[in-house]
């Protein structure tokens, strides 16, 4: 028998909800559309084979009647009908990266945060909060014994990005988790107005003692 988290959900669709979800295939996950073809397939409303989906890995049968009871909760609580299978908004590593090599470890925290709690990962976003407290109050320690070179600096924040997406990305979200790329314009523009106020806060100072 052909299932996975989504097969039950799937059944209690219409014919017309289920080609929706068909028709705008790219908001959601392998898995749910993957539940839809067979559904389809079982009405007969389609032959098999005629959709191709790309290769997922499938959940074992017996896994699934937990994750079926969690949807349907999801499903009861939930205005929108298709929102538990589309792919999730969230910032992408490549984001992360960006945010803490030429911000700070903190800005990437910050990011990964955000992530989870889409996630509801709500204590993995309490371990990276404190990892990064953690992180940034040790580097700035050591900064301060180690030669004032931006390369140095550069080292620790990727050092502190490699921990962010080895660790936690790929233990709570998973190395392979497919998602949608959430903009990054407005953490740039708030990134950007906090570095400069930090900046002119250090050479307001500086400025007026002249």
């Amino acid at each position: 028998m052909r299932e996975n988290s989504f097969t039950k959900n799937m059944r209690n669709k219409s014919n017309s909800e289920l080609e929706h979800i068909i028709e705008n295939k790219d908001k959601y996950t392998p898995e749910a559309l993957q539940a839809v073809v067979w559904e389809l397939e079982d009405r007969n409303l389609i032959e098999k084979g005629e959709i191709d989906l790309p290769e997922i890995a499938e959940i074992p049968i017996e896994k699934t009647s937990l994750q079926n009871d969690e949807l349907e909760k999801t499903t009861l609580n939930n205005e929108n009908p298709f929102e538990e299978f589309e792919q999730p908004n969230l910032y992408s590593k490549q984001a992360i990266l960006g945010f803490t090599l030429f911000f700070s470890t903190i800005f990437g925290v910050v990011l990964l945060m955000y992530n989870l709690k889409v996630m509801n990962k709500h204590k993995a976003r309490t371990q990276v909060l404190v990892f990064g407290i953690l992180y940034i109050v040790l580097s700035y320690t050591l900064l301060e014994v180690l030669p004032k070179i931006y390369f140095i600096t550069l080292i620790f924040n990727f050092i502190g990005y490699a921990i962010l997406v080895e660790y936690f990305w790929n233990k709570y979200l998973g190395k392979d988790l497919q998602y949608e790329k959430k903009s990054v314009t407005k953490p740039l523009l708030i990134s950007l107005a906090i570095t400069g106020i930090l900046f002119f806060l250090i050479l307001f100072p500086l400025l007026m003692g002249k």
